[in-house]
């Protein structure tokens, strides 16, 4: 019996941590802009947080079927962090832009 209270315990342990990690992309939506503005405030563009890149960029795609104009663009940063400016920045980016 003091197994399978074990083995309970572990199953009920790694589904809270998994309900727990942090989102790893944040996604930046741009309206109505077919390119990706040259200089913006991304803290100002932030349309979501994900755990992967592939559902950053069904969101960010989402966002541009649903807009009334049909027409926008996105960006997908990789663990983005503020600095001590106030801006955002990222490991890397993925945009709508690319192939």
């Amino acid at each position: 019996m003091g197994l399978r209270r074990l083995v309970i315990f572990f199953l009920s342990l790694s589904s809270l941590t998994a309900c727990t990690q942090d989102p790893q992309w944040t996604l930046f939506y741009y309206a109505d802009s077919k390119e990706i503005p040259d200089s913006v405030t991304l803290s100002k563009s932030i349309s979501g947080y994900y755990a992967t890149s592939e559902q950053c960029i069904a969101k960010g795609r989402g966002l541009i079927r649903l807009s009334d104009s049909g027409v926008g663009s996105f960006q997908c940063g990789h663990l983005c962090v503020a600095t001590d400016d106030g801006e955002l920045t990222c490991d890397s980016m993925l945009d709508s832009l690319q192939p």
